[in-house]
């Protein structure tokens, strides 16, 4: 015999309205983002060379970059960037991860 709970939500999370202009921006940027993910990936199980308009429209949406970078490299810094796009509920303090990110790409 089956036993059934009711679950009740409480505190349930609930996010700021968002204007067209702003949505059509993120949304824009996370899709250039996951077009260059694919990219890099694609190069990193290739063992291709990342090309130079790569990693400019990288650098353009704030992917840090160093000399010698690899793609694997770049496929989590891409991570790290799509995180500042991505809406966060209300309440909450948006982390910021290019801080770490910056810290492991300069060793």
């Amino acid at each position: 015999m089956a036993t059934f709970v009711r679950n009740r939500v409480l505190h349930q999370l609930t996010w700021a309205p968002e204007d067209d202009t702003s949505r059509t921006e993120r949304r824009e940027a996370l899709c250039e983002l996951d077009g260059l993910l694919a990219q890099l990936e694609h190069i990193n199980l290739n063992g291709g060379i990342i090309p130079p308009r790569v990693l400019v429209s990288l650098s353009r949406r704030g992917v840090p970059l160093r000399p010698r970078t690899t793609a694997a490299e770049l496929i989590e810094a891409i991570f790290a960037v799509q995180e500042r796009y991505m809406r966060q509920p209300d309440g909450l303090q948006a982390q910021e991860p290019l801080v770490q990110l910056r810290g492991r790409l300069a060793s």
